[in-house]
């Protein structure tokens, strides 16, 4: 498994907007501190905008803010506002049940897998990453 790297630069604009939550940051400030393409941002930042996750200020003083603070942010909430609903297979789906789903080997083991991180990214809060990063030596904005 691997982290998309929409999800990776999604959850490193949010940190970086997190040091100081009520400061509007720009799409360029943030595009240019943390090296993410400013177009690229643009469709990542309208995700969580819609979800409830940063709100968008228009005008010369605009930019972007938390809409709620880091200690409320769950890492499943940004997840699910990049990537969409957790599953592990196609086949967990609601809508695309597999035709081997009553007697799947494997889907014991997936389900497994999505109810550990599922579990992870709900007990994870955006406050709980910013903490465990200022506890090591940050890089400068």
């Amino acid at each position: 498994m691997q982290v998309s790297k929409t999800l990776d630069y999604a959850v490193r604009s949010l940190t970086y907007m997190g040091n100081d939550p009520v400061l509007k940051r720009s799409m360029k400030e943030i595009s240019e501190h943390q090296h993410i393409p400013l177009s690229y941002l643009a469709k990542i930042m309208r995700r969580l905008v819609k979800k409830g996750i940063v709100r968008s200020m228009v005008g010369p003083d605009g930019g972007y803010a938390l809409r709620r603070s880091p200690k409320e942010i769950k890492l499943r909430d940004v997840y699910e506002a990049i990537e969409g609903e957790i599953r592990m297979v196609d086949c967990m789906d609601r809508d695309n049940i597999c035709v081997f789903y009553d007697s799947c080997t494997q889907l014991p083991v997936w389900d497994k897998v999505q109810m550990s991180m599922i579990k992870i990214l709900e007990d994870t809060t955006l406050q709980d990453m910013l903490s465990k990063s200022r506890g090591k030596s940050a890089r400068p904005n």
